[in-house]
């Protein structure tokens, strides 16, 4: 019942999203639920509007506009408890709670500061991060360092890695596009985050999102060598019942593989994901701002905590 109604809210109220009805179409949800264009492929996905065709999507995958954390909506936050691995029907290990949230003696403040030469790099659910560390700066002028960003939203690895044309989606710095690892040497940024994902498993499947992962980071770390990259988990859905390749067992598969690839290459691993979702491995209602996967500042309150301890331990270990 719970799936079933998610869907029904899910149709009638999101907005901005790619997914697939079928294994040769994919749905753009930015206006209208109806919409469907030929499949992207994995050389050139494609950002633009497509013209309305069918009338039933099944697939959703992204959406462009992401919600506006306020003030009103945060909540206390508990740090969450460490919870064993459950196993879930499909046959899937679930970890829950996997990041350490404990600042080793250090203030918010001193945590925070660690940020001062980081970028964030991502998609819609990394627009509100943004969003949410733009509300907090106006309280707090030191917020997480003055962090600065470099996301779209509907954006992914397979756009990232495509060149700047007057068509493509890369983030503006300095008021014009750049490849995502000329806007981070341009900037000077020494610590890099990236949270990609739910605009690449539907286009590229588990194994093409986790290699698009691959070079884009090693683009990164040939641009700036001294750089440190993290790899923030891919967000999962509060519902994937209407799914075929966006769902919650193959966005965990892609996780899996992200933290194969960071043990590979010396990058951090931020599992903010797994402190979002309940034991089923469905994003909790609280932290879900639209029946879909976007989040509330309930949810971004947590990842404040998560990264609050990557710095403190970054820092008690002298990096």
């Amino acid at each position: 019942m719970k799936k079933a109604l998610c869907t029904v809210i899910a149709a009638a109220l999101l907005a901005g999203a790619v997914g697939c009805t079928n294994d040769n179409e994919i749905i753009d949800i930015d206006s209208e639920p109806v919409q469907t264009q030929t499949a992207l492929t994995t050389d050139a996905p494609v950002s633009e509007s497509p013209e309305p065709v069918s009338a039933e999507p099944t697939e959703v995958a992204e959406i462009t506009d992401a919600p506006v954390p306020t003030e009103s909506q945060t909540a206390a936050i508990v740090t969450p408890a460490p919870t064993a691995e459950s196993q879930l029907p499909e046959g899937q290990v679930l970890r829950l709670n996997t990041m350490s949230t404990d600042l080793q003696g250090l203030s918010e403040a001193e945590a925070e500061e660690w940020f001062s030469d980081a970028v964030f790099v991502g998609d819609s659910i990394m627009l509100g991060w943004k969003n949410y560390n733009n509300n907090k700066l106006s309280t707090n002028p030191k917020f997480f360092g003055q962090t600065r960003f470099l996301c779209e939203g509907s954006y992914g690895t397979g756009h990232a890695l495509e060149p700047v044309t007057a068509n493509s989606l890369h983030p503006l710095y300095q008021g014009q596009q750049h490849l995502i690892w000329d806007s981070i040497q341009m900037m000077g940024a020494k610590k890099v985050f990236i949270c990609f994902g739910l605009n690449d498993v539907a286009i590229y499947g588990v194994d093409g999102t986790a290699e698009n992962f691959g070079k884009l980071c090693k683009n990164i770390t040939d641009k700036t060598p001294d750089a440190k990259i993290y790899i923030i988990s891919a967000m999962y859905l509060i519902d994937d019942s209407n799914m075929k390749a966006l769902t919650n067992v193959n966005l965990r598969a892609l996780n899996q593989k992200l933290r194969d690839l960071c043990n590979e290459r010396g990058y951090g691993f931020v599992d903010i994901a797994s402190h979002l979702v309940g034991a089923d491995g469905y994003l909790k209602a609280e932290y879900c701002s639209d029946n879909y996967v976007h989040q509330t500042a309930a949810a971004y309150d947590i990842w404040a905590q998560v990264l609050r301890g990557v710095a403190a331990t970054a820092i008690k270990s002298g990096n």
